[in-house]
Protein backbone atom coordinates (compact mmCIF):
# COMPACT_ATOMS: atom_id res chain seq x y z
CA UNK A 1 0.00 0.00 0.00
CA UNK A 2 1.75 3.45 -0.74
CA UNK A 3 1.45 5.74 1.96
CA UNK A 4 1.00 9.90 1.33
CA UNK A 5 4.34 11.13 0.63
CA UNK A 6 3.84 14.27 3.08
CA UNK A 7 6.18 14.23 6.00
CA UNK A 8 4.80 14.07 9.23
CA UNK A 9 6.32 16.86 11.47
CA UNK A 10 7.51 14.69 13.95
CA UNK A 11 9.46 13.25 11.74
CA UNK A 12 13.37 12.47 12.29
CA UNK A 13 15.27 15.59 12.08
CA UNK A 14 18.79 15.22 11.41
CA UNK A 15 20.20 18.51 13.00
CA UNK A 16 18.37 17.56 16.47
CA UNK A 17 21.65 15.86 18.00
CA UNK A 18 19.32 14.73 21.10
CA UNK A 19 17.41 12.55 18.91
CA UNK A 20 20.66 11.12 17.76
CA UNK A 21 22.23 10.35 20.99
CA UNK A 22 21.74 6.92 20.84
CA UNK A 23 21.50 5.37 17.87
CA UNK A 24 21.26 1.61 17.64
CA UNK A 25 17.79 2.63 19.95
CA UNK A 26 16.85 5.80 17.47
CA UNK A 27 17.42 2.78 14.40
CA UNK A 28 14.98 0.18 15.95
CA UNK A 29 12.44 2.52 16.89
CA UNK A 30 12.28 3.77 13.17
CA UNK A 31 12.35 0.00 11.90
CA UNK A 32 10.01 -0.89 14.00
CA UNK A 33 7.60 1.80 12.69
CA UNK A 34 8.63 2.14 9.00
CA UNK A 35 9.00 -2.17 8.63
CA UNK A 36 8.98 -1.54 4.99
CA UNK A 37 12.35 0.60 4.81
CA UNK A 38 11.87 3.81 3.33
CA UNK A 39 11.54 6.66 6.86
CA UNK A 40 10.61 10.39 5.76
CA UNK A 41 13.28 12.42 7.84
CA UNK A 42 14.08 16.39 7.63
CA UNK A 43 18.08 17.17 6.70
CA UNK A 44 17.17 20.36 8.52
CA UNK A 45 13.88 22.11 8.84
CA UNK A 46 11.39 22.53 6.00
CA UNK A 47 14.15 20.08 3.38
CA UNK A 48 12.80 16.84 3.68
CA UNK A 49 14.34 13.45 2.48
CA UNK A 50 14.08 9.87 2.96
CA UNK A 51 16.30 7.20 5.06
CA UNK A 52 16.54 3.53 3.78
CA UNK A 53 16.33 1.74 6.84
CA UNK A 54 17.05 -2.20 5.42
CA UNK A 55 19.20 -3.93 2.63
CA UNK A 56 16.46 -4.21 0.20
CA UNK A 57 16.03 -0.67 -0.50
CA UNK A 58 19.67 -0.11 -0.49
CA UNK A 59 19.53 -2.38 -3.21
CA UNK A 60 16.44 -1.49 -5.12
CA UNK A 61 18.41 2.60 -4.96
CA UNK A 62 21.51 2.38 -5.29
CA UNK A 63 21.55 -0.24 -8.08
CA UNK A 64 19.72 1.60 -10.45
CA UNK A 65 21.33 4.56 -11.41
CA UNK A 66 19.15 5.96 -14.09
CA UNK A 67 15.98 6.35 -11.50
CA UNK A 68 18.17 7.13 -8.51
CA UNK A 69 21.08 9.14 -9.49
CA UNK A 70 23.87 10.99 -7.90
CA UNK A 71 24.12 13.87 -9.50
CA UNK A 72 23.23 16.91 -7.39
CA UNK A 73 21.50 19.27 -9.97
CA UNK A 74 18.67 16.23 -9.73
CA UNK A 75 18.19 17.37 -6.14
CA UNK A 76 15.10 19.31 -6.18
CA UNK A 77 14.83 21.00 -3.20
CA UNK A 78 18.47 22.74 -4.18
CA UNK A 79 17.13 24.80 -6.79
CA UNK A 80 13.75 25.95 -6.00
CA UNK A 81 14.57 27.72 -2.99
CA UNK A 82 13.43 24.88 -0.42
CA UNK A 83 16.66 25.24 1.06
CA UNK A 84 17.88 28.43 1.49
CA UNK A 85 20.97 30.50 0.00
CA UNK A 86 22.19 30.30 3.44
CA UNK A 87 22.19 26.71 5.00
CA UNK A 88 25.29 24.28 5.43
CA UNK A 89 23.65 22.18 3.02
CA UNK A 90 24.09 24.68 0.05
CA UNK A 91 27.72 25.50 1.92
CA UNK A 92 28.89 22.29 1.68
CA UNK A 93 27.26 20.20 -1.08
CA UNK A 94 28.64 21.34 -3.86
CA UNK A 95 29.03 19.96 -7.58
CA UNK A 96 32.37 18.15 -7.95
CA UNK A 97 34.09 16.46 -10.74
CA UNK A 98 34.61 13.32 -9.52
CA UNK A 99 33.33 9.52 -9.51
CA UNK A 100 31.28 9.76 -6.75
CA UNK A 101 29.35 12.82 -7.99
CA UNK A 102 28.55 11.81 -11.59
CA UNK A 103 26.27 9.09 -13.57
CA UNK A 104 26.55 6.88 -16.43
CA UNK A 105 29.38 7.17 -19.18
CA UNK A 106 31.28 10.06 -16.55
CA UNK A 107 30.86 7.96 -14.03
CA UNK A 108 32.47 4.95 -16.00
CA UNK A 109 35.27 7.21 -17.02
CA UNK A 110 36.56 8.09 -14.17
CA UNK A 111 35.94 5.09 -12.07
CA UNK A 112 38.41 3.40 -14.87
CA UNK A 113 40.80 5.69 -14.31
CA UNK A 114 40.53 5.51 -10.26
CA UNK A 115 40.50 1.92 -10.25
CA UNK A 116 43.93 1.65 -12.55
CA UNK A 117 45.19 4.28 -10.42
CA UNK A 118 44.81 2.60 -7.69
CA UNK A 119 45.95 -0.62 -8.83
CA UNK A 120 49.12 0.95 -9.63
CA UNK A 121 50.27 1.56 -6.36
CA UNK A 122 52.49 -1.24 -5.12
CA UNK A 123 52.17 -3.37 -1.82
CA UNK A 124 55.68 -2.13 -0.95
CA UNK A 125 55.04 1.07 -1.26
CA UNK A 126 51.79 0.90 1.13
CA UNK A 127 53.72 -0.56 3.58
CA UNK A 128 56.87 1.31 3.73
CA UNK A 129 54.57 4.93 4.17
CA UNK A 130 53.04 3.11 6.90
CA UNK A 131 55.51 1.96 8.90
CA UNK A 132 57.16 5.04 8.79
CA UNK A 133 53.70 7.15 9.42
CA UNK A 134 52.71 4.82 12.14
CA UNK A 135 56.39 4.53 13.74
CA UNK A 136 55.92 8.84 13.69
CA UNK A 137 53.18 9.02 15.20
CA UNK A 138 53.28 6.44 17.68
CA UNK A 139 56.93 8.83 18.62
CA UNK A 140 54.71 11.23 19.60
CA UNK A 141 52.98 9.89 22.63
CA UNK A 142 55.24 7.09 23.19
CA UNK A 143 57.23 7.97 26.21
CA UNK A 144 53.79 9.68 28.08
CA UNK A 145 52.56 5.74 28.99
CA UNK A 146 48.89 6.50 28.32
CA UNK A 147 47.16 7.88 24.96
CA UNK A 148 43.93 8.36 23.45
CA UNK A 149 44.14 6.10 20.42
CA UNK A 150 41.39 7.76 18.23
CA UNK A 151 42.66 11.52 19.04
CA UNK A 152 45.71 10.46 18.68
CA UNK A 153 46.34 7.77 16.29
CA UNK A 154 43.47 6.66 14.16
CA UNK A 155 42.57 9.96 13.13
CA UNK A 156 45.84 10.76 11.77
CA UNK A 157 47.52 8.04 10.50
CA UNK A 158 45.09 7.01 7.76
CA UNK A 159 45.11 10.82 6.36
CA UNK A 160 49.13 10.80 6.85
CA UNK A 161 49.49 7.87 4.15
CA UNK A 162 47.13 8.73 2.03
CA UNK A 163 49.23 12.14 1.53
CA UNK A 164 52.06 10.13 1.40
CA UNK A 165 50.70 8.20 -1.35
CA UNK A 166 49.70 11.37 -3.04
CA UNK A 167 53.19 12.48 -3.06
CA UNK A 168 53.85 15.13 -0.04
CA UNK A 169 56.50 14.75 1.61
CA UNK A 170 56.32 14.64 5.55
CA UNK A 171 56.09 18.11 6.59
CA UNK A 172 53.20 19.13 4.33
CA UNK A 173 51.39 15.81 5.34
CA UNK A 174 51.14 16.40 8.32
CA UNK A 175 49.76 20.47 7.55
CA UNK A 176 47.36 18.73 5.49
CA UNK A 177 46.50 16.59 8.14
CA UNK A 178 46.26 18.58 11.06
CA UNK A 179 44.35 21.40 8.57
CA UNK A 180 41.84 18.29 7.74
CA UNK A 181 41.14 17.06 11.31
CA UNK A 182 39.65 20.85 11.74
CA UNK A 183 36.69 20.53 9.10
CA UNK A 184 36.02 17.29 9.95
CA UNK A 185 36.20 18.50 13.85
CA UNK A 186 33.21 21.58 12.64
CA UNK A 187 36.15 24.54 13.76
CA UNK A 188 34.67 27.77 13.59
CA UNK A 189 37.09 28.57 10.45
CA UNK A 190 37.08 25.43 9.07
CA UNK A 191 35.05 26.45 5.43
CA UNK A 192 37.92 28.55 5.31
CA UNK A 193 40.69 25.70 5.78
CA UNK A 194 38.40 23.57 3.49
CA UNK A 195 38.81 26.34 0.29
CA UNK A 196 42.82 26.37 1.52
CA UNK A 197 43.21 22.06 1.26
CA UNK A 198 41.25 22.51 -1.86
CA UNK A 199 44.04 24.85 -3.02
CA UNK A 200 46.63 22.67 -2.09
CA UNK A 201 45.99 19.46 -3.96
CA UNK A 202 45.85 22.14 -6.86
CA UNK A 203 49.01 22.77 -6.57
CA UNK A 204 50.08 19.21 -5.84
CA UNK A 205 48.28 18.68 -9.56
CA UNK A 206 50.29 21.13 -10.83
CA UNK A 207 53.32 20.67 -9.40
CA UNK A 208 53.33 16.64 -10.45
CA UNK A 209 51.89 17.69 -13.67
CA UNK A 210 55.46 19.66 -14.17
CA UNK A 211 57.52 16.55 -12.51
CA UNK A 212 55.66 13.41 -11.95
CA UNK A 213 56.50 11.12 -9.60
CA UNK A 214 55.68 7.59 -8.43
CA UNK A 215 52.24 8.30 -6.93
CA UNK A 216 48.94 8.44 -7.30
CA UNK A 217 48.67 12.52 -8.40
CA UNK A 218 51.14 11.33 -11.03
CA UNK A 219 49.13 8.50 -12.16
CA UNK A 220 45.60 10.92 -12.59
CA UNK A 221 47.93 13.55 -14.27
CA UNK A 222 48.59 10.40 -16.72
CA UNK A 223 45.15 9.35 -17.07
CA UNK A 224 44.52 13.05 -18.43
CA UNK A 225 42.65 14.45 -15.71
CA UNK A 226 43.18 18.19 -15.37
CA UNK A 227 43.97 19.82 -12.06
CA UNK A 228 40.19 20.98 -11.24
CA UNK A 229 39.17 17.06 -11.29
CA UNK A 230 42.54 15.94 -9.33
CA UNK A 231 41.69 17.82 -6.44
CA UNK A 232 38.24 17.09 -6.62
CA UNK A 233 39.24 13.09 -6.41
CA UNK A 234 41.95 14.03 -3.82
CA UNK A 235 38.88 15.49 -1.89
CA UNK A 236 36.85 12.55 -2.36
CA UNK A 237 39.17 9.68 -2.21
CA UNK A 238 40.56 11.22 1.26
CA UNK A 239 37.30 11.27 2.78
CA UNK A 240 36.17 7.57 1.62
CA UNK A 241 39.19 5.72 3.14
CA UNK A 242 39.77 7.63 5.73
CA UNK A 243 36.86 6.82 7.64
CA UNK A 244 36.51 3.02 7.21
CA UNK A 245 40.33 2.53 8.43
CA UNK A 246 40.63 5.04 11.25
CA UNK A 247 37.75 3.64 12.96
CA UNK A 248 39.29 0.07 12.66
CA UNK A 249 41.42 -0.09 16.30
CA UNK A 250 38.83 -0.63 18.64
CA UNK A 251 39.39 -4.30 19.75
CA UNK A 252 41.33 -7.12 21.37
CA UNK A 253 40.81 -9.79 19.15
CA UNK A 254 42.80 -10.50 16.01
CA UNK A 255 43.17 -7.72 13.34
CA UNK A 256 41.27 -9.13 10.58
CA UNK A 257 38.42 -9.47 12.94
CA UNK A 258 38.63 -6.05 14.66
CA UNK A 259 38.15 -4.64 11.70
CA UNK A 260 35.18 -6.49 10.47
CA UNK A 261 33.57 -5.89 13.68
CA UNK A 262 33.55 -2.87 14.30
CA UNK A 263 32.45 -2.38 10.70
CA UNK A 264 29.69 -4.07 11.39
CA UNK A 265 28.67 -3.00 14.80
CA UNK A 266 29.33 0.42 14.47
CA UNK A 267 29.93 1.77 10.89
CA UNK A 268 31.97 5.07 10.68
CA UNK A 269 29.17 6.07 8.55
CA UNK A 270 25.51 5.71 10.19
CA UNK A 271 24.39 7.95 7.27
CA UNK A 272 24.79 9.39 4.01
CA UNK A 273 23.16 11.75 1.69
CA UNK A 274 23.36 9.47 -1.16
CA UNK A 275 20.97 9.20 -4.73
CA UNK A 276 18.04 11.68 -5.62
CA UNK A 277 15.32 9.99 -7.70
CA UNK A 278 15.03 11.25 -11.22
CA UNK A 279 11.47 9.98 -12.06
CA UNK A 280 8.15 9.38 -9.73
CA UNK A 281 8.82 5.49 -8.35
CA UNK A 282 7.00 3.36 -5.21
CA UNK A 283 10.03 2.84 -2.86
CA UNK A 284 9.85 1.29 1.00
CA UNK A 285 5.77 1.73 0.71
CA UNK A 286 5.99 5.38 -0.26
CA UNK A 287 5.74 7.12 -3.52
CA UNK A 288 9.15 8.88 -3.99
CA UNK A 289 8.76 11.98 -6.39
CA UNK A 290 11.25 13.23 -9.02
CA UNK A 291 14.02 15.55 -7.28
CA UNK A 292 13.16 13.66 -3.78
CA UNK A 293 16.54 13.15 -1.86
CA UNK A 294 17.12 9.76 -0.39
CA UNK A 295 19.71 9.38 1.89
CA UNK A 296 21.78 6.29 2.90
CA UNK A 297 21.14 4.03 6.19
CA UNK A 298 24.41 2.38 6.40
CA UNK A 299 23.98 1.88 10.46
CA UNK A 300 19.74 1.02 10.43
CA UNK A 301 19.98 -1.56 7.76
CA UNK A 302 23.51 -2.89 9.42
CA UNK A 303 21.34 -3.18 12.74
CA UNK A 304 18.63 -5.41 10.86
CA UNK A 305 21.15 -7.54 9.04
CA UNK A 306 23.02 -8.14 12.59
CA UNK A 307 19.82 -9.78 13.75
CA UNK A 308 20.44 -12.84 11.64
CA UNK A 309 22.32 -15.11 14.30
CA UNK A 310 23.73 -16.93 11.21
CA UNK A 311 25.55 -13.59 10.07
CA UNK A 312 29.69 -13.86 11.65
CA UNK A 313 30.73 -10.24 11.72
CA UNK A 314 34.22 -11.16 12.64
CA UNK A 315 34.55 -12.72 9.30
CA UNK A 316 31.97 -11.32 6.54
CA UNK A 317 32.88 -8.80 4.89
CA UNK A 318 29.78 -7.42 2.83
CA UNK A 319 29.58 -4.81 5.29
CA UNK A 320 27.52 -1.82 3.57
CA UNK A 321 29.83 1.14 3.68
CA UNK A 322 31.63 0.28 0.87
CA UNK A 323 28.42 0.41 -1.21
CA UNK A 324 26.43 -1.26 -3.66
CA UNK A 325 26.22 -1.08 -7.52
CA UNK A 326 27.89 1.08 -9.79
CA UNK A 327 28.73 3.38 -7.29
CA UNK A 328 30.47 0.72 -4.78
CA UNK A 329 33.66 1.40 -4.14
CA UNK A 330 35.95 -0.38 -6.07
CA UNK A 331 37.84 -3.66 -4.64
CA UNK A 332 41.25 -1.95 -5.24
CA UNK A 333 40.17 0.81 -2.77
CA UNK A 334 38.38 -1.11 -0.44
CA UNK A 335 42.19 -3.21 -0.51
CA UNK A 336 43.74 -0.58 0.01
CA UNK A 337 41.83 1.21 3.22
CA UNK A 338 41.69 -2.15 5.13
CA UNK A 339 45.51 -2.35 4.35
CA UNK A 340 46.09 0.03 6.38
CA UNK A 341 43.93 -0.51 8.85
CA UNK A 342 45.34 -4.14 9.77
CA UNK A 343 48.38 -2.80 9.07
CA UNK A 344 48.04 0.24 11.33
CA UNK A 345 46.70 -2.12 14.33
CA UNK A 346 49.53 -4.85 13.66
CA UNK A 347 52.51 -1.97 14.15
CA UNK A 348 50.78 -0.59 16.88
CA UNK A 349 50.68 -3.72 18.57
CA UNK A 350 54.21 -4.20 18.13
CA UNK A 351 55.41 -1.39 19.37
CA UNK A 352 53.30 -1.02 22.29
CA UNK A 353 52.43 -4.71 23.50
CA UNK A 354 51.27 -3.99 26.70
CA UNK A 355 48.50 -1.43 26.21
CA UNK A 356 45.20 -1.53 27.66
CA UNK A 357 42.01 0.05 28.10
CA UNK A 358 41.96 2.84 30.84
CA UNK A 359 37.83 2.81 31.06
CA UNK A 360 35.92 -0.54 30.89
CA UNK A 361 34.52 0.27 27.67
CA UNK A 362 35.60 2.98 24.30
CA UNK A 363 33.40 6.11 24.11
CA UNK A 364 30.74 5.83 21.21
CA UNK A 365 29.40 8.82 19.29
CA UNK A 366 26.60 10.01 17.89
CA UNK A 367 24.82 8.83 14.28
CA UNK A 368 25.08 12.81 13.01
CA UNK A 369 28.71 12.22 13.31
CA UNK A 370 31.04 10.26 10.92
CA UNK A 371 33.51 8.48 13.36
CA UNK A 372 32.15 5.53 15.19
CA UNK A 373 33.91 5.76 18.33
CA UNK A 374 35.44 8.95 19.87
CA UNK A 375 37.49 8.57 22.77
CA UNK A 376 39.46 4.74 23.40
CA UNK A 377 42.07 5.29 26.24
CA UNK A 378 44.86 3.34 27.14
CA UNK A 379 47.65 3.27 29.15
CA UNK A 380 51.14 1.39 28.71
CA UNK A 381 54.32 1.04 29.50
CA UNK A 382 56.68 4.20 28.25
CA UNK A 383 59.14 3.17 25.15
CA UNK A 384 61.47 5.40 23.69
CA UNK A 385 61.24 7.34 19.99
CA UNK A 386 62.36 5.49 17.27
CA UNK A 387 63.05 8.57 15.08
CA UNK A 388 65.86 11.10 16.49
CA UNK A 389 64.51 15.29 17.21
CA UNK A 390 61.26 16.87 17.21
CA UNK A 391 58.67 14.44 16.83
CA UNK A 392 55.54 15.34 14.38
CA UNK A 393 53.44 18.14 15.96
CA UNK A 394 50.14 16.83 14.97
CA UNK A 395 47.43 18.92 16.96
CA UNK A 396 44.18 19.52 15.88
CA UNK A 397 44.09 22.91 16.73
CA UNK A 398 47.21 23.68 14.08
CA UNK A 399 46.99 26.34 11.60
CA UNK A 400 46.18 26.10 8.34
CA UNK A 401 48.81 25.24 5.40
CA UNK A 402 50.57 28.62 4.31
CA UNK A 403 48.43 29.11 1.15
CA UNK A 404 47.05 32.17 -0.06
CA UNK A 405 44.60 34.00 2.70
CA UNK A 406 42.41 35.27 -0.13
CA UNK A 407 39.36 33.44 2.04
CA UNK A 408 38.65 34.91 4.58
CA UNK A 409 37.77 32.72 7.71
CA UNK A 410 34.24 32.29 8.61
CA UNK A 411 32.58 31.94 12.09
CA UNK A 412 30.69 28.41 11.99
CA UNK A 413 27.62 27.88 13.96
CA UNK A 414 27.64 24.23 15.59
CA UNK A 415 24.90 22.97 13.42
CA UNK A 416 26.96 24.15 10.31
CA UNK A 417 30.01 21.83 12.18
CA UNK A 418 27.65 19.10 12.44
CA UNK A 419 26.88 18.89 8.43
CA UNK A 420 30.46 19.00 7.69
CA UNK A 421 31.07 16.20 9.73
CA UNK A 422 28.15 14.53 8.69
CA UNK A 423 27.66 15.02 4.66
CA UNK A 424 31.33 15.65 4.16
CA UNK A 425 31.71 12.77 1.47
CA UNK A 426 29.00 14.40 -0.39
Amino acid sequence: MTHPTQHPTDALRFDDPEALADPQALWDRLLERYPEGLAPVFLTEGVPAWLMLTLEVHQQVMQDPETFARDVDHWRDFHNGVIPATSPLRAIYTKRRNVWNVDGPDHKYYRDIVVRALSSISQNQVMTHIDEVVDRVVDTFCTQGRADLVTRYSSVVPLLVLCRLYGMDAQEGVAVCSAQRRVWDGAEDALHVHTQLQRRMTALAERRRASPGSDLVSELVKAGLDDEEIRDHLTFITAAAHEPTAHAVNSGRTVREAVNTSLWHAPPMHTLIGRFATRDVEVGGYRVAAGDCLVMGFGPAQQLLRRDERLDTETNRSYMIFGLGPHSCPSAGRDLGLTIAEKAVQRLDRRLPDMVLVDEQWQGVTAGRLSGVESLRVAFTPTDRIYEGAPWQLSASQSTPETSTETQPRTLSTRLGQWLRWIWQG
